[in-house]
């Protein structure tokens, strides 16, 4: 299956103006109608202190109205952000996305 990585290039803060940055990986397979191909949404704080993945199976899955509600959520619910933390990821922060 092949992927591709997506870098936001918003300037996103969250309601402590502290910035955030986030990164969609988007899986790919002919086979696979597109609303049942898996998605990645991985985010860190700027200070690299804190590191997460919000994972969809399917595209349809993706409750959220859209992109801007979700990443809020994730930068300034922290109960919801705790349950998405994931420092394994902290490795794909490495790649040059710009």
């Amino acid at each position: 299956m092949k992927e591709t990585w997506t870098y936001d290039k918003d300037k996103r803060f969250d309601q402590k103006g502290e910035r955030w940055h986030f990164v969609r990986r988007d899986f790919y397979d002919t086979k696979i109608p597109y609303e049942d191909r898996p998605v990645e949404i991985y985010f860190r704080s700027n200070n690299r202190s804190t590191v997460g993945l919000l994972r969809f199976e399917r595209q349809k899955d993706i409750h959220y109205r859209n992109y801007l509600t979700m990443i809020n959520k994730i930068m300034n619910d922290v109960r919801f952000r705790e349950t998405l933390l994931a420092p394994e990821t902290k490795s794909i922060w490495n790649r040059n996305w710009k």
